[in-house]
């Protein structure tokens, strides 16, 4: 019996995340690959064989591990879908990752789940500056995109007239913002909880560079180990259900004597949470996907066995 396939839909094996997952299921017998989203085609029709990747037909691998970034949104989606429909077991389906990559379409959906968020006011025109400023108590506030991944077009305006400039600039070119209070309690960090199969696994602290009010790893920041209490890892629970993403990164910031979700990641990196862990989390992830596609063959609903972590165990 061949070995089962596992691909990561990635643009690039050098990426620490992708390639860790590609070593991780090769390490449990797997037969891991790479797709990337620039090399292939679709057939939107369907029909045998709908997807090739550099000319060749691509047959969909039994296990997928979508990682998507922001500029190859909608056409990574197009490609989820239809190795989906061509058979693949995906960790995450294409519209809870499309709401996901959505900043302001994530905070409707967890604000409607009940969970604490960072007060938002989204603004499409520039002549709606001074109410988005008068909603969040005047500057210090963040502007943002409605999309963008590792900080990207994540701005800090200090003073109203700034949040203004910055507001209509963005706002100009037909683009909404989302407009936040700087949470200063959180001191330029952040608490990034890992969840696999729906349940919170790890546990790291963001800590933004020395200048830095982003705490993104790939902007500078560091990742420093810390406690999975029961307060961030029922939050994670309750985000990830919210978001449909039983594999996700859920950021949560310090704010009073509270936390707050801030964003929910559908490709958490692993990079920083592995060096401040020591953990193999990559060969967690591709355990429980592995586990849960048996669960699944064996009767259970796909839905319930991506979001059982009891799933897991040994290679």
């Amino acid at each position: 019996m061949s070995a089962e396939r596992l691909a990561i839909l990635s643009h690039s094996e050098s990426f620490y995340s992708t390639r860790r997952l590609l070593e991780a299921a090769r390490a449990v017998g797997l037969a891991a690959s790479l797709i990337d989203p620039v090399r292939v085609t679709l057939s939107a029709s369907g029909g045998p064989g709908p997807l090739f990747q550099d000319g060749a037909p691509l047959a969909a691998p039994e296990l997928l591990v979508p990682r998507i970034g922001a500029r190859l949104t909608g056409w990574g989606l197009a490609l989820v879908q239809g190795l989906v429909d061509a058979g693949s077991f995906s960790a995450a389906q294409a519209q809870a990752i499309g709401r996901a990559q959505d900043k302001l379409a994530t905070t409707q959906r967890l604000a409607a789940a009940g969970l604490p968020v960072v007060p938002t006011v989204a603004v499409r025109e520039p002549a709606h500056a001074d109410r988005a400023l008068e909603a969040l108590g005047g500057a210090p506030v963040v502007v943002k995109l409605r999309e963008g991944s590792q900080g990207r077009q994540v701005l800090l305006a200090r003073n109203d007239g700034e949040a203004r400039r910055l507001i209509g600039s963005l706002t100009a070119r037909g683009q909404a913002v989302l407009v936040q209070p700087l949470v200063e309690a959180a001191r330029g960090r952040d608490l990034r909880v890992l969840v696999i199969g729906g349940e919170p696994q790890a546990a790291v602290w963001r800590v933004a560079a020395a200048g830095e009010f982003r705490s993104n790893l790939h902007l500078g920041g560091r990742a420093e180990a810390a406690e999975l209490n029961a307060e961030a890892g029922e939050l994670a629970r309750r985000a990830a259900r919210a978001m449909d993403l039983p594999l996700c990164g859920v950021d949560l910031l310090p704010s009073g004597d509270r936390l707050r979700v801030l964003e929910v990641n559908a490709s958490p990196g692993l990079e920083g949470v592995e060096a401040a862990t020591g953990r193999d989390l990559a060969r967690e992830v591709v355990l429980w996907l592995r586990a849960a596609l048996r669960a699944h063959r064996a009767g259970q609903a796909s839905d319930h066995a991506l979001w059982s972590r009891s799933s897991g165990g040994s290679a």
